[in-house]
């Protein structure tokens, strides 16, 4: 087994090392969509890794029409259409042995290797709906051209004739998110973007950036390349784009868990008495997709 954590391994540089690097994972993407209006997040179906969400018909799909006096209606063929979450297992292991665990002396320890394993679930919460959010069937931007606040009202624009509601968010890499700000500094009149304040942060999370128009503007570096690394894909969605499914297990009996049934990490203790040493692994099952098309827009700038 490799990437045990021995007391010989720490050695001098636990508190320097060990430490950063810690503070590295939870710095590492300081946004998490997870649990913002805009993801619509569901609970996996008992029986089944697939959940379908029908949406067909039932938010104005189907229009009404002018009907004469006295003349008959007609029926119309019901818009059946539903997307498909698919959950899987996301997982995280860490191995310490009982002499780096009894020597210890700035808290790198079984117990707060098992509560960053939280942590390391919502980053690829982030990561997973960042993936699924380049997706999108209407495009705006030019490849390998930094993104301007043209692309961004363009954005906008694609989202206003779809009728898409608030609330509407941007999800940009830091570098889009760069470029954007420089254009916008280039730009006369009145447009205006007004950054994050401390409310603001506390109120919608450390990766808010600010808003545009009317649009929250999120940084994360989760955000994938596009045309073989030479742009970002960024994105704009509305509310019903994308959805997320997660999924809790049911306690094992006689299992170790840190975590108590009910939360969506999972987190149990693996004991190796014979080699002295925990195992801590961290379970989290989830997926997500695309749920309407119409209702978002990919953003392809220069990386």
């Amino acid at each position: 087994m490799a990437n045990e954590i021995y007391y010989s391994g720490l050695g001098d540089v636990r508190a320097s090392e060990i430490l950063h690097q810690e503070l590295n994972l939870l710095l590492a993407d300081r946004f998490s969509i997870r649990n913002h209006p805009s993801v619509l997040r569901y609970s996996n179906a008992a029986g089944s890794t697939v959940l379908s969400i029908p949406f067909g018909g039932l938010d104005g799909s189907d229009l009404m029409a002018a009907v004469a006096e006295n003349a008959a209606t007609s029926n119309t063929a019901f818009t059946d259409a539903s997307a498909t979450l698919t959950i899987g297992r996301q997982a995280l292991q860490y191995q310490m042995t009982d002499l780096a665990n009894l020597t210890d002396s700035v808290g790198v320890n079984v117990d707060r290797l098992a509560v960053s394993m939280v942590g390391s679930a919502e980053m690829r919460a982030t990561e997973m709906l960042a993936n699924v959010l380049d997706d999108f069937t209407t495009v705006v931007g030019t490849t390998t051209v930094d993104m301007s606040v043209d692309d961004f009202f363009d954005a906008q624009f694609a989202l206003t004739v779809a009728n898409v509601t608030g609330p509407v968010t941007s999800i940009l890499h830091p570098r889009q998110l760069t470029d954007l700000q420089n254009s916008l500094r280039a730009e006369a009149g009145a447009i205006q973007f007004i950054a994050a304040t401390q409310d603001m942060l506390s109120a919608k999370g450390v990766g808010f950036a600010g808003q545009l128009n009317g649009v929250d503007i999120f940084s994360s570096s989760h955000v994938p390349t596009a045309n073989t690394g030479a742009d970002r894909a960024g994105s704009m969605f509305g509310r019903g784009a994308v959805g997320l499914v997660e999924g809790t297990v049911r306690p094992v009996a006689g299992s170790a868990m840190l975590f108590p049934a009910g939360t969506v990490v999972m987190v149990e203790y693996e004991r190796d008495a014979s080699g002295a040493q925990t195992k801590i692994v961290g379970n989290y099952f989830a997926g997500t997709a695309i749920m309407q098309d119409g209702l978002g827009v990919s953003i392809i700038t220069d990386a």
